[in-house]
């Protein structure tokens, strides 16, 4: 990694920049090219990472999670502004980490704790039709071993108090 200096590894900053976070980026292993598609999501870490996403149950993606589930997932935060000197100024969190996708049993536990996870983070409520058995949407989890989870930022973020953006001067 290039500046390695910002490499962030603790498991609560990387909570908190994900919590600043709209959107993961799944990139799918694909013929000639990746294929990267752009999800909202919810999240858990504990010892490892597990991200939760939603998708439609037909479509592309599907046939790639079937021939190959290994993944890379990307999500970040970006401001761009000028200081009252005039500056420009760029700041940016990022997540990176690499795991395995899975499809998540419509009839299990996991299923609803993966739907109250993906809403908390973007401040919805689940609603009712997600459980009705005719609701056309599938839930998957992307787990991610912690060893191959990393954040980073334009400057080093080694405290919590550290993520939220700065004000400028």
């Amino acid at each position: 990694m290039y500046h390695a200096d910002r490499a962030i590894y603790s498991k609560e900053i990387i909570c908190a920049v994900l919590d600043m976070c709209d959107i993961l980026n799944i990139g799918f292993f694909d013929a000639e090219y990746p294929y990267v598609l752009p999800v909202n999501f919810g999240y858990e870490f504990k010892d490892d990472l597990t991200f939760y996403t939603h998708h439609a149950p037909t479509g592309y993606k599907n046939g790639l999670i079937e021939k190959n589930p290994k993944v890379c997932v990307v999500t970040h935060k970006f401001v761009d502004r000028r200081n009252s000197a005039g500056k420009l100024v760029h700041d940016y969190r990022s997540v990176m980490a690499f795991g395995e996708i899975s499809v998540i049993d419509r009839d299990s536990a996991e299923y609803g704790k993966a739907w109250a996870s993906l809403v908390a983070c973007n401040g919805r409520s689940v609603p009712e039709a997600v459980f009705a058995p005719d609701f056309g949407v599938m839930m998957c989890k992307i787990f991610c071993p912690a060893k191959n989870v990393v954040g980073k930022a334009q400057y080093p973020v080694t405290l919590l108090e550290q993520v939220p953006f700065p004000d400028l001067d």
